[in-house]
């Protein structure tokens, strides 16, 4: 070939296809080459409550409704499907049914709009609406004052699990985690029975965000609470994410990663079981 332009090498690890919740972007490797990879898309997805905006989330796309119900449950604002009359995403404008969303069916829009049977409990709204922008690494965000850390929760059913069920919970989530394995750049929450069996896995940017989708595909078949369920995340349990817990009455959590100070203590508070560094040899049993 004659002429000075610059030939690159373009290759690349992954099929052609892009899976949802992904974006192909070309990157180039410390060798010079020009590879394409996947990663993981993250944006933006505003929650209207009864034509009022109350939240911006940075998310994953992909299962929408189920996250913005997961929130809704986990701040008070609702306490099971039976006061949501419709949910959907504004490019989706055909409304789905609670039997629609509990096939898991994806709703990509960039704002979910929920109707709420009456007005929802005022308290809980001004509460999430202060100030409420959260990123996809922050369950907290938007809380004005330490007060509003400190929620009530449900009572806690005492259960008692075999760890040698809780050590392979991980595994057993770990082929679901489809959006993972083609970006490493991915949260999961997997809800399981206590025999550990596996329900559903969700994956998010937002580690917070995948249990929400959890909690939230469960509220919207029709639990108010978890009390024999198990909750496993592929990273470390902070307080966030033990407080989601807790709300829904989940009695263990299983985490990969390390659990947080703040985490333990509320765990042991509420008499929940916390296994945290599952898989990873150690299995430490929070008591």
């Amino acid at each position: 070939m004659t002429g000075s332009a610059t030939i690159l090498s373009v290759t690349s690890k992954h099929s052609l296809s892009v899976p949802p919740g992904t974006r192909r972007v070309s990157v180039r490797k410390r060798h010079g080459a020009v590879e394409s990879d996947l990663v993981a898309v993250e944006t933006p997805l505003e929650i209207q409550v009864n034509q009022r905006p109350l939240v911006i989330t940075m998310r994953t796309p992909g299962h929408d409704e189920e996250l913005a119900t997961g929130f809704l449950f986990g701040e008070g604002i609702v306490s099971g499907a039976h006061q949501i009359t419709s949910i959907h995403t504004q490019d989706q404008q055909t409304a789905l049914t609670t039997g629609e969303l509990a096939t898991g069916r994806i709703g990509r829009g960039d704002r979910v709009l929920v109707e709420l049977e009456g007005a929802p409990p005022a308290a809980s709204v001004d509460r999430a609406q202060r100030e409420f922008r959260a990123t996809a690494a922050c369950g907290v965000c938007g809380k004005g004052r330490l007060e509003d850390l400190d929620q009530p929760l449900p009572p806690i059913r005492q259960v008692e699990c075999p760890t040698e069920i809780l050590d392979v919970l991980p595994d057993r989530m770990r082929p679901h985690q489809a959006l993972f394995a083609v970006t490493g750049g991915i949260h999961a929450a997997g809800l399981f029975t206590l025999s550990g069996e596996l329900l559903w896995v969700r994956e998010d940017i937002g580690r917070h965000n995948a249990v929400d989708k959890v909690i939230g595909r469960a509220v919207l078949q029709g639990a108010t609470s978890l009390e024999d369920r198990i909750l496993v995340v592929s990273g470390r349990a902070g307080f966030e994410l033990v407080q989601k817990a807790l709300k829904a009455a989940i009695p263990i959590m299983v985490s990969v990663g390390a659990a947080s100070s703040l985490a333990i203590d509320m765990a042991a508070a509420a008499g929940m079981t916390l296994y945290s560094f599952v898989g990873d040899r150690r299995g430490n049993l929070h008591i």
